[in-house]
């Protein structure tokens, strides 16, 4: 139980979560600490210093219970019910896999190439992201490319649940269309890029994972032996889909961008090939044009 009498504040109280947090484990104690509190009380992390008074019986209760779940070795997002993407606020929740900063970094690295085929097409793009998930990437896509129409496939009908309230929230329902499928089974037609974070952990690490971690889906997370076989597999089937000089922006393991690319180096159907880095300049994807001109 937190310890603070009922009439301890806010910043009293972070305290007392960050100590229990430590004793439990967590890294950022004081930042998740922070977060559970804020959230509580529906207010920015950056306006908790400023508050002064007692939390409510029924703040503190919430409380209690989300410190709780998360020394149970809950994913804080799953306790908070969401996260931040591209500095946007995303619904998540059990069963559907949280972003990540390196998935930023991918989608940032993305959007030039993007922008530039657009410019010459002289059109709007029709993009793919596969394995959408909490639909995370085909909203960015749609917010920072306001023409583009997204198609965002995803297996996982509870993720497809979160994608379309996340869809709904950041109002790209008109160009942001969900499929449930596997990978690109569901898919006809050409299209002008293709997005995805597909699993890339080989599946013998999976189990060494942090315990929050490996709450989130394990079909999120097992890339198989190598961790390279959805990788692979996307690699052999977009140009099926891909029109000619269309894109693949896919993330990936840092070790995995080298073989992935030599893989690419003997597809003729893959005009150029290259990493895509992360902010820390660290190779994190790998960028692939089909062959051809457009």
């Amino acid at each position: 139980m937190i310890e603070r009498d009922a009439l301890a504040g806010p910043r009293d109280l972070i305290g007392e979560l960050e100590g229990r947090l430590r004793q439990g484990g967590v890294a950022q104690a004081r930042v998740e600490a922070e977060w559970l509190v804020a959230d509580t009380l529906g207010m920015r992390r950056t306006e908790l210093y400023l508050l002064d008074g007692p939390m409510s019986s029924a703040q503190r209760e919430s409380l209690q219970e989300r410190l709780s779940r998360r020394l149970s070795g809950e994913p804080l997002q799953y306790v908070l019910g969401s996260c931040d993407f591209f500095g946007h606020r995303f619904a998540v929740s059990p069963g559907v896999f949280i972003p990540r900063p390196e998935t930023e970094a991918i989608v940032e690295a993305a959007l030039p190439a993007l922008r530039a085929r657009q410019a010459r097409l002289g059109r709007p793009l029709r993009l793919l992201d596969l394995g959408t998930g909490s639909g995370c990437i085909a909203v960015l896509l749609a917010k920072r490319l306001p023409s583009c129409a997204v198609v965002a496939v995803e297996v996982s009908w509870d993720a497809l649940r979160i994608a379309r309230e996340n869809v709904e929230r950041h109002q790209v329902a008109g160009r942001v269309h969900l499929v449930q499928g596997r990978w690109l089974e569901p898919i006809r037609g050409d299209v002008d890029g293709i997005v995805s974070n597909p699993p890339y952990i080989p599946s013998r690490q999976v189990d060494q994972l942090p315990l929050d971690v490996r709450q989130e889906p394990r079909i999120s997370l097992d890339g198989g032996p190598d961790g390279m076989r959805i990788a692979q597999q996307l690699m052999a089937e977009a140009p099926r889909v891909l029109g000619r000089g269309g894109l693949l922006a896919m993330e990936c393991g840092e070790e995995q961008v080298a073989p992935l690319l030599r893989i690419a180096s003997t597809d003729s159907r893959v005009k150029t090939a290259s990493p895509l880095h992360d902010m820390a300049r660290r190779p994190r994807g790998i960028l692939l044009y089909r062959d051809g001109y457009a």
